[in-house]
Parts: C-alpha cells; sequence; structure tokens
C-alpha cells in the first residue's frame, strides 16, 4: 500500500462519498475508486460494499483499519508541524563558545536580538579562554565559537569575525582624561595593567612601548579585558584593550581615548569542519556580523 491509497481512503470516510473525496484530493473520481481497489485487494478484505444509486456502506473492517490510520496520519502532521518548526527556525538548541571580550560585552546584544527573532531557539552560551574555545570547537562539541585566531586546527573552520584598534581606558578623573588620542609618552611612567603573557595582544601593546622606549609601571597583569576594566574603574592603573569590552564599561563611567600608533585586536569565528552548519547556526552568524557592522558604523 502507498500513502496515496491511504489518503484516498482517508477522505472517502471522512466524506462519505468517493465524488467529494475526489473534489478534497483534487483527483477525478475514477481515479479514486481505482486507489480504493488497489488497496483492498492488498489489505485482502472489503473497505466498502458499493450499491447502485445508494452512498457507500463502510464495512467493519473499514471501520477498525480507519481507526490506525487516523493515528497514522496524525504522527505525520505531527512530523509536518516539526519540519515546518525546523525549516522557520522555530525550535532547536545553538552551542556556542566565546572568550569574555565578546561573551560578556557583545553577545548578549545579540543573542537577545536573536531570540526575539526565533522565541522557539534554546542558546546555550559557555564563556572560556580563547584555547579552550578551539579546542572545544576541534572536538565538535559547539555550532559557533568566537576566539583570537591560532594555527590551523584539524576539524574547524575559521574566518575573521573582527579586526579593531585598541583603545586606552583611563580611570574617572585621571589628567590624561583631556586628551581625545594618548600616545605612548602620554603613560610614561604611568600605572599599567597589563594582559596576561599568554595574550598575542599582550606582546604586540609591549612591542610599541618598546621601539617608542617608553616605560610604564605595571602593576597587574590579568587575563581578561573586563576584569582590566574593574581594575582601571577603581583607580589602579590604565590598560590598553579592545575597544568592545571598554566601549561597555564607558557606559559604567571609564574613560576610553583612541590610541595611536595603532594596536590591533582580531577575533575569529570557528564552525565545526565535520559536520555541516546547521540553519539556525548559519542565521546566528548572520545576526552576529550585523551587528558588528552596525557597532562600528556608529563610531
Amino acid at each position: 500500500m502507498n500513502l496515496r491509497q491511504l489518503e484516498a481512503f482517508r477522505a472517502v470516510m471522512l466524506s462519505g462519498s468517493v465524488t467529494q473525496a475526489a473534489q478534497s484530493l483534487h483527483l477525478s473520481q475514477p481515479a479514486v475508486s481505482k486507489l480504493l481497489s488497489d488497496l483492498e485487494h492488498q489489505l485482502g478484505f472489503r473497505l466498502f460494499v458499493r450499491s447502485r444509486g445508494s452512498s457507500l456502506t463502510i464495512t467493519p473492517e473499514a471501520d477498525a483499519f480507519f481507526y490506525e490510520v487516523e493515528r497514522s496520519f496524525s504522527g505525520i502532521a505531527v512530523l509536518k508541524r516539526v519540519a515546518e518548526d525546523i525549516r522557520n527556525m522555530a525550535t532547536g538548541t545553538l552551542r556556542i563558545a566565546a572568550l569574555p571580550a565578546l561573551a560578556v560585552s557583545f553577545l548578549p546584544k545579540v543573542i537577545a536580538a536573536f531570540r526575539e527573532a526565533h522565541p522557539g531557539v534554546t542558546i546555550q552560551l559557555q564563556t572560556r579562554s580563547s584555547a579552550t574555545v578551539r579546542q572545544w570547537m576541534a572536538n565538535q562539541q559547539f555550532d559557533i565559537g568566537l576566539a583570537t585566531p591560532a594555527r590551523e586546527l584539524p576539524g574547524i573552520r575559521m574566518e575573521r569575525f573582527l579586526r579593531c584598534a585598541g583603545a586606552c581606558v583611563l580611570p574617572h578623573g585621571h589628567k590624561l582624561a583631556e586628551k581625545q588620542v594618548i600616545v605612548p609618552t602620554d603613560l610614561e611612567g604611568e600605572a599599567f595593567i597589563s594582559l596576561a603573557l599568554e595574550d598575542s595582544a599582550r606582546h604586540r601593546i609591549d612591542r610599541i612601548f618598546d621601539d617608542a622606549g617608553v616605560g610604564r609601571e605595571m602593576v597587574i597583569e590579568t587575563q581578561y579585558a573586563m576584569t582590566i576594566c574593574a581594575l582601571v574603574m577603581q583607580g589602579l592603573g590604565c590598560s590598553i584593550l579592545n575597544p568592545v569590552t571598554a566601549a561597555d564599561y564607558a557606559e559604567r563611567g571609564l574613560i576610553v581615548r583612541r590610541f595611536a600608533p595603532e594596536v590591533f585586536f582580531e577575533y575569529m569565528i570557528f564552525t565545526p569542519q565535520l559536520r555541516p552548519v546547521s540553519q539556525v547556526a548559519l542565521a546566528f552568524i548572520e545576526m552576529l556580523e550585523q551587528h558588528r557592522d552596525r557597532m562600528f558604523e556608529a563610531e
């Protein structure tokens, strides 16, 4: 038996007429009669008793068979709804791993916009160091990863997501707050809160000051930009950070100024290479890029 035969049988059972069933299925009456005849032949029992000039008489066997057919069609209806939800991104789970520089300041706004557009999608967000994010992605554990660049790893695709010039951050009331652009000589002898040695941006920043012959007082080293912002706001020193995190803390009173020469912070987007990227993940990546573009257009 096939689905078309079952559809014809169901339509006749619901309408009580081959003619009406044919109309609902957009088929000719002979075509529906042929489907029913073929179905009866395959089943090995009669479904309807046909009398000239009268409507079909439903057999007890047809009643019993119809019960099971309806259960099957209910299941098909559920499958269609599930397929539609998947197609329209009304359901599903999106797993994201990101370094704190983007997970704390940037991603929450993107997630809020994405959830508004796709409220049925569940989002899992894990915040770890870039090294951990890259390893998780190589293990195919997440749908999207955001981290700093690294050598190519097997099992992951890597594309540049964001490259931005670092900003100098100062505590409220700092003597350099009136300057619009901070240069290395401005920070001669200043208390400086630095990124940890494992951060590649740390080495680029140190090289700029070494080339300028400027000495800073390195008072604190720490791993995460958000921690540096909090320390700077406590008046413990100044620093040079990615502008994404700095901008978030500017709303809380942190002074953010352009730094020259430019030192760039770079972040990559990672996707698993050993399995296709889901429609939900592709839609989220598109929204990430839209928010990134709007953020830097506003500057």
